[in-house]
């Protein structure tokens, strides 16, 4: 008999009937260990009871029947979780989320933290500082477009440039542009040398008392106010906005730029220069717009080292 006569008699001809049958007395509801169990006893006392009448728990061929049993238990247990995790109305797993809601164009993302502008609309000074009318400034609360005040603006104005790095005062800011048809200076005030140009204060929003934080800003290569690395020993930077509607419109004067959360540090160390490392910054509440921002001198060097390797 030739190999593919043979083959075709025994797959087709011979056991067709036996696995028409075979199927047909199958339990496929039986998931669990003792169903399993018992239906697979069953079915040998069914269609072979003179080949096999041994069902005591003792017999060697139960405890094949109980590793069947477990093994199918397992495998039926795995194969509905990963069914499960392929639905978005049932899935568990995180990363089976990402996927399929990937599939239908949506990309995750984390939380967004609040942020704006805040309008300066007062000013004061411990220091001693006179306007062009001699008046002493030192613990005078001057107020944006203050009309009770004709001087408001100069006295602002000294006020303001007092805290400004010495390169700049009020007409020559460190840069200018335009930002949706709203001119925009940007200035530098001076802080204290070492100090993390970043300050914490809270509000109350709808009854809840939440944490913000006041950032420099900048326009620098960019078509809108962006917060730059808050790096220690770096500037703080404020800005001044004009929309030509005059003084008492909500879009002019000086402004700070808040964000909602809580700066956090973490310190890690790398003594070996890994191509393509990643290190796992463990903390939670982490929104969209975080990003490791300082980077110290060993680390560069050690980045350093890493490119010299790939080049």
């Amino acid at each position: 008999m030739a190999l593919t006569t043979r083959q075709t008699s025994l797959l087709i001809q011979q056991d067709w009937t036996k696995i028409y049958q075979t199927f047909q007395s199958a339990d496929f509801t039986s998931y669990d260990f003792e169903t399993l169990r018992k239906t697979m006893i069953d079915y040998l006392r069914t269609n072979y009871p003179e080949d096999f009448n041994d069902f005591t728990d003792s017999s060697e061929y139960i405890a094949l029947i109980d590793l069947i049993a477990f093994m199918g238990q397992s495998i039926a247990f795995r194969s509905d979780l990963n069914a499960r995790e392929n639905f978005i109305d049932t899935a568990q797993r995180q990363d089976s989320v990402f996927k399929l809601s990937r599939l239908v164009g949506y990309s995750p993302k984390r939380n967004v933290g609040a942020n704006g502008l805040l309008k300066i609309d007062n000013v004061s000074t411990t220091e001693t500082i006179y306007d062009s009318n001699g008046t002493d400034l030192t613990n005078v609360v001057v107020n944006w477009n203050d009309v009770g005040n004709d001087n408001w603006q100069e006295q602002m104005n000294a006020i303001l440039n007092a805290t400004f790095v010495n390169t700049q005062v009020v007409g020559k800011p460190a840069s200018q542009t335009t930002i949706n048809n709203i001119a925009t200076d940007t200035y530098s005030i001076s802080i204290v040398p070492g100090q993390t140009p970043v300050y914490s204060f809270t509000a109350t929003v709808e009854n809840k008392t939440m944490s913000f934080e006041a950032v420099s800003s900048s326009t620098t290569n960019s078509s809108t106010i962006v917060e730059p690395p808050p790096i220690p020993r770096s500037i703080f930077t404020i800005l001044y906005r004009n929309d030509s509607l005059g003084n008492g419109s909500n879009n002019t004067g000086f402004f700070i730029q808040f964000k909602q959360g809580t700066l956090n540090k973490i310190d890690f160390s790398l003594n070996e220069s890994i191509p393509n490392r990643t290190v796992a910054i463990n903390f939670n509440n982490i929104n969209n717009d975080d990003s490791i921002t300082n980077i110290s001198p060993n680390l560069k060097s050690i980045l350093k080292k890493s490119s010299d390797l790939k080049d």
